[in-house]
Parts: C-alpha cells; structure tokens; sequence
C-alpha cells in the first residue's frame, strides 16, 4: 500500500471517534440567536459557525470561535486539540474538517468537573470516505454543471473531482483530437483534478458532451461519468447574440464567479453583444480585446439590432457651476462605459460607438479641466482623456445618463467657513454605522466570541464621535439611528440627497471561514479606492498608528468594497479591529477600548481638514511695558 493511501486512512481513522459520539452531546447555543436565560448561562457557546451551517466545497479547515463561561482555571479541547481560552472566556480556532456533517466536540475541564457541547456544520460535496474503496466521482463537482457556450479559439477550464491519486482522463464529443485527454491532480487538494482545454480556430459548431475517467483507484478499480451539461461551441460566421441590460449602472466582472473579480470602473448600459455563457453568466464582447461577464438576471434577450441600427456619438461639451464641471456626451443610444480616475487625469471609455461626429466645444474658463484628448481605441470605442488643472483639486466624480446623454461631473471642493479654532465648520460629515440589527442567523455583519455583533459596535462608535465632530463646527449626518435598517445604496442616496463633504464608514473585521486568523497580525485596516480619497485615507491611517496598539494591515486601495467606490467625494471605509478575535472583541464592547478607537477616527478627520487649511498666523510678541519709577 502506497504511503498517500496510508495517509488517507489514517485521517479517516482520527475523525471517526468524534463523529461516533458527538450525537449525544448537547448542541452548543449561540447568542444572541438564543436569548433564554439558560443558553446564556451555557458552560460553552459557539457563535461561529452557527448550526448546521452550509461551508463552501474543498474545505480542509474552518475557524470556529465561541466563549466558555465556567469557573478558572479551564482547559478547553475541540476534537481533541488544545484551544487557548482569553482572560474573558473567549477562544477561536483553526481546525481541520471532512465533508459532510461534521461535529466539532468542545470540552472545557476544570479542577472539579468537565462540560461538553457539539457544533454541526455541513461541509458540500461527497464524503470523502466514499472513495475509500473503489474508483469514483462525485457527479456535483464535475464541469460544467450548466450551460457554457463559447467561440472557436476559446480556452475553457475543465474539473473534476474523485477519488485521490488516481489518473484522471476528459474527452469532449465531436471534437478532433479531445479524446482521453490527462488531467493533473491538485497536490494541494487531493481528488481535485484540472486541465486545460483551447478549441481551433476552425472549430465547427457544435454541442459537446464532456466524459470523464478515472483508472487506478483502490484495488485497480476504474470509475467514468459525464458532466451534467453540455459545452456549446458558437459559429464563428455568427459569434454573437444581443441581450438589453435591465439594471442600468450595473458592475462587471473579470471572471464568471457569482462573487467578486468584479471589475471596479465598469457600467454597463443599454443593448449588449454576447459571445459566451458560462456558471449562468453571459460574456459581454466590448470590442475585439475587451470582454466582461454579467449575471443572467442583470440581462434579458433581445434579438440582433437591424441593418440600421447605429449609435453614433454627435456631441461633446463642458458646462460647469461653483460644485462642478460636467463633461456631457451626446448619444443615439446608451451605452457600456468604464470612468477611470488618477491623480492628474480621469480616463473615460466609451464601447459600442459606431460613429463619433467629432463635434466639441471645450469652456476653457471651467475651474477643473485643462483639455480633453481623445482617440479610437479600438473596434467601436472611443477613449477621452480628461486633464486636470494643477491650481485645483478634484473632490470626487459621478455620471449619470439622461436619456441619451452621458454627463460625467467632475466635483469641486466645497467651500467651508473653518478655522484653526473650529477646522470643520460647514463640514458636512456622513458617520456611516456599518451593518444592520438582525439578531438572527445569518448576521448582518461580524459577530465576536461572547455574541457581540458589529451593528451594535459600528453605532457606538458613531454615537461617541459625533458630538466631537460637531464640537469642532461640523455638520455630522448619520446613515444609521436606533435600529433603522439601510441598504448600501440607500446610505449613498442619503449622503448625496444631504450634500456630504466626505463619507466614513465604521466597521468590524472578520474573515473568509477558511482563512486561519493566526497566519498573520491581525487589526485594523483603512480602505479608499480613488486618488481623490487618499488623503482622507492618509490621515486616517496615521491617526491609527499613533492611537490604536493592534497591528496596522495597512492603508489599503480596494476597489470591490461598495463604500469606498463612491466616487462623488474622498469617501473611506474603516475596520477598526477584528471582531472574531477574542482580545479585540473585549476591546470593541468596552467604554475604555471604544474610546481608542473613537479618538483615531476624531483625528483622521480633523487632521485631514486641517491639512486644507492655510497656516495659521504667528503669534503676536507681548509688548513690554516700562514700570514707572514711584515718586519719593
């Protein structure tokens, strides 16, 4: 028997105790999903993973973090591994997991008596065990499990998963040359295995099936399935068919995952070319170099545009008032663009352009842009550099279509009446208390070892730095009051609709549940996406330093993060701590800890106003006065 075979029963072997008497063990409670006063009192809660809670497919290890709530000195094991517990009671840990339901069993022993309590999670796929003994394939990870559709000359990516350390074959129906194809495991995830796949340019259409095989399995055992769905190759004549977006403005994405890859300075608008479908996503073809793909639902079907359809750019010019100065586009139809902003410059691309009548009137007497370049780039998109002047700083930009006009408003710093006395008179501030209440699974937002969850965290924070602000002459303007529910879009609506200067939005960190919390520092992080934001974020992440005594992770630029993407002004989104790590969590629930990180944010703030500010006058030398001499 091979040594990985021997490695693999092995592990088999280690769980099977847990799992044999985990059913007789009572489940750990979890606050404050269950407020009785008996599950607050419970010797062990688990807050995290909450029961029988789902955990994404190739799991090998989750944390899970909770509080013992019994007498010191304890000892506390999960699935027999030692688990630091804090001064408070709260413990996380990093542990080891098997597809399936799956039991973690806690045991915190004291000198005079011993309690245990269960949590179950539900990790997706086959249970590995089944490969034991013979050649298989778990049939809801082969790919594609839906439709695809792509062009001759596309690469498609092929999975599948099975039993480990075999040899793994694909073969494609009616392809030339696709038959039998090895496939390499993953050394990381055994099972697991991946290849490569790239049609001919000459590819005829067709639908093809994808078989896979597996030989060389326990006992010379051979295992063959084919995928759920079928890859359709498209004609090359005829690639595209044509969808209308239903959700104007919405984000694109780099790859077709449900979540995430999104790419950040694309809208799309108005009719689409499609060219490919994959994971229930369409493939939106820019030009002959971009593509982008998009949710299903975000789209509907219409047929191919007639002989004379055309979307011809007529028009371009500048207006501008004491807020901004707007760059407007004429347009037959809406269309797809991407808004790119640096530091002396903003890019704008305009894709399904037919014809540009290259009619421009430039105000050179606007207060932000020196002068517009612009050029095709490619097939149907025209680029536009807008250059901005050195004397002024860009606030922020937003766009909008208006029927057919594009208008792209470029933000002018609003004027304040601040002085050294008072830096944020007429500061118009948005305090954004991340998160919503909800107190039962699934959260919105973080929760900590003892229960505490972010929402309530974020408004502390915000109640307590809101009288300082106003203190110094702002105007602060809360998202969240009491326990009043705001979705993202509506915190921006309300910023824009109230005027705000700048937006700070207050949060908790947590983690990916198969990230180890203990891989590296972890403690506050300061979030901004444009160049036009950076000070703010500056400011901020150096007020951080200076007060808050957790690891600085860095003053980061994100550009998934919906808060720091609204682009109308500098606009950042702060994680003050790690909510899920015990020590951080008693810091976020405590006046004394609250009080830290109110004082951080305080000076970000004034720092960053002050920093507009021309410096302030030296002071005036006190005379001297003579004393007169007294007469005798």
């Amino acid at each position: 028997m091979s040594m990985k075979r021997i490695v693999f029963l092995l592990l088999s072997v280690f769980f099977i105790p847990f799992l044999s008497f985990a059913e007789d063990i009572p489940i750990a409670p979890y606050l404050p999903a269950q407020n009785s006063p008996a599950a607050k009192t419970a010797p062990i809660s688990v807050q995290y993973p909450y029961e029988n809670m789902r955990i994404e497919r190739g799991a090998k290890n989750i944390f899970l973090f909770g509080r013992v709530n019994v007498q010191k000195p304890v000892t506390l094991t999960i699935n027999g591994t030692q688990v630091a517990v804090s001064d408070n009671g709260g413990f996380i840990a990093f542990l080891p997991v098997q597809t399936g339901n799956f039991p973690f069993v806690l045991t915190a022993t004291t000198p005079t008596q011993t309690y245990q309590a269960v949590r179950h999670v539900n990790i997706e796929g086959t249970d590995i065990s089944k490969f034991e003994h013979k050649a298989a394939f778990d049939k809801t990870a082969l790919f594609p499990q839906s439709a695809v559709e792509l062009l001759p000359n596309d690469t498609i990516s092929l999975f599948a998963q099975g039993t480990p350390h075999a040899q793994v074959t694909f073969s494609l129906s009616g392809v030339k040359g696709a038959k039998n194809i090895t496939m390499k495991e993953d050394p990381a995830n055994p099972g697991n295995y991946r290849a490569q796949y790239t049609f001919k340019p000459d590819q005829k259409p067709l639908r093809s099936k994808v078989t896979y095989k597996l030989t060389k399995g326990p006992r010379n055992t051979k295992a063959k399935a084919v995928a759920p769905a079928k890859i359709k190759v498209r004609d090359a004549q005829k690639p595209f068919t044509y969808a209308r977006v239903t959700l104007n403005g919405v984000k694109l994405r780099k790859l077709p995952t449900p979540s995430g890859n999104l790419y950040p300075f694309y809208r799309a608008y108005g009719d689409v070319r499609v060219s490919g479908v994959m994971n229930n996503q369409y493939r939106l073809q820019l030009n002959d170099k971009e593509s982008a793909w998009l949710e299903k639902r975000r789209l509907k079907d219409i047929s191919a545009p007639g002989a004379d359809y055309k979307n011809t750019l007529s028009d371009m010019h500048i207006d501008y008032n004491d807020r901004r100065t707007r760059l407007t586009f004429d347009l037959t139809h809406p269309t797809t663009f991407s808004i790119r902003e640096f530091s002396d410059s903003v890019q704008i691309i305009l894709y399904g352009i037919d014809d540009f009548e290259e009619s421009f009137s430039f105000d050179a007497t606007n207060p932000l842009l020196e002068r517009v370049d612009w050029a095709q780039t490619a097939d149907k998109t025209y680029t536009f550099i807008a250059h901005l002047k050195e004397e002024n700083t860009l606030w922020g930009h937003r766009y909008k279509f208006e029927d057919n006009k594009l208008h792209i408003d470029f933000m002018i710093r609003p004027e304040t009446q601040a002085t050294w006395e008072k830096p944020l008179k007429g500061a118009r501030i948005v305090l954004d208390a991340g998160h919503n209440p909800r107190t039962k699974v699934p959260y919105d937002g973080a929760i900590g070892p003892s229960g505490y969850l972010e929402f309530q965290g974020t408004m502390a924070l915000a109640e307590k730095l809101k009288p300082m602000l106003e203190a110094a002459g702002a105007t602060v303007l809360m998202t969240r009051k009491g326990d009043n529910k705001m979705t993202l879009n509506q915190r921006y609506d309300f910023a824009a609709k109230n005027n705000a200067h700048i937006f700070v939005s207050l949060h908790y960190n947590a983690l990916p549940n198969t990230t180890d919390p203990s891989a590296k520092p972890r403690g506050f992080t300061i979030f901004y996406a444009y160049p036009h934001s950076f000070d703010l974020a500056r400011e901020m992440h150096a007020a951080f330093i200076k007060n808050v005594p957790l690891p600085d992770e860095g003053l980061t630029l994100n550009d998934v993060l919906f808060i720091p993407r609204i682009s109308d002004f500098p606009s950042i989104l702060v994680e003050n701590a790690h909510l899920i790590i015990p020590e951080q969590e008693q810091m976020a629930r405590t006046d004394a800890g609250q009080r830290i990180f109110v004082q951080a944010l305080y000076e970000g703030i004034i720092n960053f106003y002050q920093k507009q500010l021309p410096p302030p006058p030296p002071p005036q030398p006190v005379k001297k006065t003579k004393k007169r001499a007294k007469k005798k």
